[in-house]
Formats: structure tokens, C-alpha cells, sequence
């Protein structure tokens, strides 16, 4: 209940009188996360896709396209966002600059508990273990020429998410402004991506992404690895099954010692120093 009331008294600040209150109807974006452990198939921080990968991952067909991202969240040492359901990250995308963006995102445990929200990018559903995870996101553009994924500028980003989405800045303001010089960086992870689709004909009209992160330092020594596509949530069950037969082959597998499990997120703050998480 205390988290709720926190949750609606954050959304509710200085949101514009467009703003509307969410139903289940408004998550019409499901994502689903299946993680994975990847063995000896992959070098550690590798550069690409290998033929021993391809191999044991054998249940899907790979495009040669391959992502590349650096990514890192901000908090207060506190924490006092993630208490506030709220999570901020930067991205950089490395191989397509046009995509690079700060990202505001709001949790909540289900529709009900996000109150009043308006001029957000998606409402949708974060599948990871069977867990539903219910988010709302506002994507902010900016250039890597002004903000260093690598060494944050922290009032730029802010200054940035203020200048070109209200919505988003109202719900964070407050903290920022509560704690000007205390809010830090996570360490900046180096994510790979790579593009395909399931060989089981059932799942042709789903594009599948396998995302490899570590950090970009590397240290410590710790990867995350994970299947991930979305759909619309017309087509939960069809995406439910794609799921499963996912699972099922990662099991069949067997690379699951020492796997990371659950959100990336999460796991991102508990491996940075400076968090008390």
C-alpha cells in the first residue's frame, strides 16, 4: 500500500491535463525474456558471433546484422529512484548514432499502480521467468558528441530529459533536485546483438534477438546473456509458446551453470560499486 501511494504521488506531479489513468488494455507490448548461459561458445567480451555458438544455439537461423550498444543507469547511492519504481538509463547505440536516447522508465506491479500518465512512448509488459513486469517508458534523443556514456555528465541529462519530454522530467525532478551531486552512475555495460528467427515454423512471424552483455571494463569478469523478442499483446499466446519452445531448447542445451537470471537491470546495479542494493 506504502508503495502505491509513493508510485501515484510520483506520477501525479505537473503531468498535463491529457494525462490518463492506464488500463490493462494500454500494455499492448509484451516482451519476453528467456536467459541463458553461453559455456565456451563465445570468447569472454567477444567482438562477434561464432560458428560454435551457431552451432550448439542451433534452434534458430542468424542475419549477419549485429547490434551494438553501451549502456548505463543512474541512481543515488540510495537508491532513491529504484525506491521510487523509477529506473534512468543511458544508451548509446554504437552501430546506428540516431537511436541513442536516455530512456525514464516507470514500474508498477500492475496497470492500476501508475495513476495518471501522458506523452509516454510505450506501456508495455516485461516477461522474465514467468514474472510479468508492467512498465511505462519515455525515450529522450541526445548526442553522444554532448553526454559520455562513459563518464556521465549528470545534470545534462537531466537538463536534456527537461528540454525535450515535461512528462518525463516531472516525474523525476524531484529526487534529482533532492539530490543535486549525489546521483552516480552504474558501471557502462557493452551489449551485443544479434538478429534471427526460430527454425520452428510455428514462430516465422517473430524476430528473435540473443543479447550479450559484460561490462565494458571488464570487471568484474560476469556476463548476461538472453533471448528476447516482443509482440503485440493480441498475440500473447502465440508469444507465450514461443517462449516456452525457448526454454525448452535453452534447457535441452544445458549451459545454465553460472547463468545470470532475471533483469539485466538489476543485475547491472548489484555488480557497480557505490549502490547499496
Amino acid at each position: 500500500m506504502k508503495l502505491a501511494k509513493l508510485m501515484s504521488a510520483v506520477v501525479g506531479l505537473c503531468l498535463s491535463s491529457s494525462a490518463l489513468a492506464l488500463s490493462e488494455s494500454d500494455f499492448n507490448r509484451i516482451e519476453h525474456h528467456i536467459n541463458t548461459g553461453v559455456g565456451k561458445t563465445l570468447p569472454y567480451a567477444t567482438n562477434s558471433r561464432t560458428a560454435a555458438f551457431e552451432n550448439t544455439f542451433d534452434f534458430m537461423t542468424y542475419t549477419s546484422k549485429q547490434g551494438h550498444k553501451l549502456v548505463t543507469y543512474l541512481d543515488t547511492p540510495d537508491m532513491a529512484f529504484d525506491k521510487a519504481e523509477l529506473i534512468i538509463r543511458v544508451r548509446e547505440n554504437v552501430a546506428n548514432q540516431t537511436k541513442t536516447k536516455i530512456t525514464v522508465k516507470l514500474r508498477g506491479a500492475n496497470p492500476e499502480a501508475f495513476g495518471a500518465v501522458s506523452n509516454y512512448r510505450k506501456a508495455e509488459i516485461d516477461i522474465t521467468a514467468g514474472k510479468n513486469a508492467y512498465g511505462v517508458s519515455w525515450d529522450i534523443p541526445y548526442s553522444s558528441a554532448d553526454i559520455d556514456v562513459k563518464n556521465v555528465d549528470v545534470d545534462k541529462v537531466f537538463a536534456t530529459i527537461r528540454a525535450h519530454n515535461r512528462a518525463a522530467y516531472n516525474l523525476v525532478k524531484d529526487i534529482y533536485e533532492a539530490n543535486k551531486g549525489k546521483i552516480i552512475q552504474t558501471e557502462v555495460m557493452r551489449a551485443l546483438e544479434w538478429e534471427g528467427q526460430l527454425k520452428d515454423s510455428r514462430f516465422d512471424s517473430l524476430e528473435v534477438e540473443f543479447a550479450y552483455w559484460t561490462p565494458l571494463y571488464r570487471k568484474p569478469r560476469i556476463y548476461f546473456g538472453e533471448f528476447n523478442f516482443k509482440g503485440h499483446a493480441s498475440n500473447s499466446k502465440l508469444l507465450a509458446e514461443a517462449a516456452a519452445h525457448i526454454e525448452q531448447e535453452v534447457e535441452r542445451i544445458g549451459l545454465l551453470e553460472g547463468m545470470h537470471t532475471g533483469s539485466k537491470t538489476g543485475a547491472t546495479f548489484k555488480l557497480s560499486k557505490g549502490f547499496n542494493k
